[in-house]
């Protein structure tokens, strides 16, 4: 089963980048680019990671963990 990561990630490059490299070790990536968009998209897919950037726009990446910590316990790196 191909496992799903949600990169949430204001810097387009990097974003890319993550989603590059992870498309080609054969996982599934879903994008958001800020932490408001992070968690509609969250809330709306189901996913195994989260690759999440702590300082970004409208919601940063501390309140992000914190809103789906608690939904989910499902691994986030930060």
């Amino acid at each position: 089963m191909n496992k799903t990561i949600l990169i949430i990630e204001d810097e387009i490059r990097i974003r890319f980048l993550l989603k590059d490299y992870l498309l080609s070790e054969g996982f599934s990536v879903i994008e958001a680019c800020d932490g408001e968009e992070g968690l509609k998209v969250f809330k709306n897919n189901n996913v195994d990671l989260i690759l999440l950037d702590i300082m970004m726009p409208r919601v940063n990446g501390i309140e992000v963990c914190k809103k789906i910590r608690e939904t989910k316990n499902i691994p986030i790196l930060m």
